[in-house]
């Protein structure tokens, strides 16, 4: 059913799928997508939680923390944002477009951003001493990561630049390096 539901609200979108089209897309009842998923908001919980949840995440943060100095960390994350952007790119984007009508796909995008940025707090405390600009902070560091590594700027880059995805982690990676990290 999160299968059938991931490709019906991409193709449709959140507000435009029904139960029902799910149901018949999953071979099951729509009783069935109540009972077993919750419903639309339960499936697209669901989809937030394979994005924010996987196994991806906890193997980003590991690359992160071996990597040394502070630049090879946050080359290693750049990276792990790419491999991320691959595997969910279409889920960040029904959450995030779901979000703007639907109250409980803002909670849910809401949920997916603190704990993106709960995993920048472990990735960024590691390179504290290893590296961050004098007078930087772990939060300021975050916060610029957050702000330059979003699913949305990155496809404006990438996508609707025309730059391509390498172009684009490397330039917004050399933008993050000259904000935090030491020269």
């Amino acid at each position: 059913m999160v299968r059938s539901a991931r490709k019906l609200f991409g193709r449709y979108g959140y507000a435009q799928t029904t139960v029902e089209s799910i149901a018949r897309d999953a071979g099951v009842s729509p009783a069935t997508v109540y009972a077993q998923c919750g419903g639309k908001e339960g499936l697209l919980q669901a989809l937030m939680d394979m994005w924010t949840t996987s196994s991806l995440v906890q193997s980003i943060i590991a690359e992160c923390a071996a990597a040394e100095p502070a630049r090879a960390k946050l080359d290693a994350l750049a990276k792990g944002y790419v491999a991320i952007y691959a595997e969910s790119g279409d889920i960040i984007q029904i959450v995030t477009r779901a979000a703007a009508g639907a109250p409980a796909a803002e909670a849910f995008l809401k949920v997916a951003d603190e704990r993106q940025q709960h995993a920048l707090r472990e990735i960024v405390t590691d390179m504290r001493d290893a590296g961050l600009a004098d007078g930087i902070t772990v939060e300021e560091a975050v916060q610029v990561i957050f702000f330059h590594f979003r699913y949305a700027q990155f496809a404006l880059a990438a996508d609707e630049f025309g730059w391509g995805v390498e172009r684009a982690t490397r330039w917004l990676t050399e933008r993050v390096a000259s904000a935090i990290l030491k020269s």
